[in-house]
């Protein structure tokens, strides 16, 4: 198995896709424990950055204006996602999870995301990369499916019930 590595991330990058693709579950369960961040953080940026050149042609030439911004929230959103995975590890099993650890897990399940901003993508990679952090829980945490459903369905509801409440306050925020 090839991992991503952030001295040669030209040489590891399309190797670790290919592995994460055609053997996810071998891929997750060989994975090395994260010490740091910053392999993690390296590609799951390469993966933000194709997602949002992959999307310009179906939005505008703004978008890329955004690009701080939206690498900045996805980045916050991804570590916050950890802390809960690995929280979640922690409660509901036997296994040690560290923020690190979890935050590779989700670098690398976030990798089918870079098709998001393509029409009919959106929905076929969000389940494809919740589908490999699922699988990336069982295989490298060794928890059964239904505890590492379990514990995906924290930061699952947490993202439910604050876009639906972001979208309740815009529907009642009518200037009269």
């Amino acid at each position: 198995m090839t991992y991503f590595e952030k001295n040669r991330p030209a040489g590891s990058f399309i190797a670790a896709l290919k592995d994460l693709v055609t053997r996810p579950r071998e891929f997750f369960a060989g994975m090395p424990y994260a010490v740091f961040y910053g392999s993690s953080l390296f590609f799951a940026s390469i993966i933000i950055f194709i997602l949002t050149f992959l999307a310009v042609p179906a939005y505008s030439l703004g978008m890329l204006f955004m690009l701080p911004f939206t690498w900045g929230a996805i980045l916050i959103g991804m570590w916050m996602v950890s802390g809960l995975i690995s929280w979640g590890v922690r409660t509901l099993s036997a296994s040690r999870l560290s923020t690190a650890n979890a935050f590779q897990l989700s670098a690398y399940a976030f990798a089918p995301m870079m098709f998001v901003g393509l029409s009919w993508g959106g929905i076929v990679a969000f389940l494809w990369s919740m589908f490999l952090l699922w699988l990336g829980l069982s295989a490298h945490c060794r928890i059964s499916g239904g505890r590492a459903v379990a514990v995906l369905a924290m930061p699952v509801l947490m993202v439910v019930m604050i876009g639906g409440s972001m979208l309740f306050a815009l529907d009642h925020l009518t200037i009269k």
